[in-house]
């Protein structure tokens, strides 16, 4: 659902003006329901005919909104939000294995992340082998990715040298020739 969708859906659900809608879905990082939680605590939500048969999460006590959400403000709840928003950026950027300009395997940042935290060698040895084998690795989905799949072609061609040496031609000398005949 798009920005638009989600202000228009609030605008349903509460007696509010677009620019407030807008207002408490910015304030609440575009989740709908803590909009929702943030305008009820305004006393903004549409009212129902019949009282008795209403549900509120509102605390009678619960002095009015101060234009937070309520879950956000301690510390760990921001910690938890940063981290999600790392792995949603991590999830966009993928690491493609190749073989013959075929794509073999396509991984989530955030799964070759894990992988090398908590199995480095592991990760080591199996990409070795895999450049042994003729794998090439890239990345998509940075900005920068042109320089980081340069290098990673460097090393593949590397690989491919040392592994395939180019013909080598041993060349002898008339005189050394000679000297071996005479003994």
């Amino acid at each position: 659902m798009d920005h638009l969708e989600m202000v228009e859906k609030l605008r349903e659900k509460a007696n509010v003006t677009y620019d407030e809608a807008r207002t408490a879905l910015e304030v609440c990082n575009w989740d709908l329901l803590d909009a929702l939680l943030l305008l009820e605590n305004e006393g903004k939500l549409n009212e129902t005919p019949d009282k008795a048969s209403s549900y509120s999460t509102r605390v009678k006590d619960e002095p009015k909104s101060t234009r937070k959400c309520s879950h956000r403000g301690n510390v760990v709840g921001q910690v938890l939000h940063a981290l999600a928003g790392v792995v949603k950026k991590c999830n966009s950027v993928t690491l493609q294995i190749k073989k013959q300009n075929e794509v073999r395997l396509a991984l989530p940042m955030t799964a070759v992340i894990l992988l090398v935290v908590f199995a480095f060698w592991f990760a080591l040895a199996i990409g070795f082998v895999a450049m042994l084998c003729g794998y090439r690795f890239s990345v998509i989905g940075l900005s920068f990715d042109d320089s980081i799949n340069d290098a990673m072609e460097k090393a593949g061609d590397f690989v491919d040298k040392v592994i395939k040496p180019e013909d080598v031609q041993v060349v002898y000398e008339k005189e050394q020739e000679d000297a071996g005949s005479k003994e």
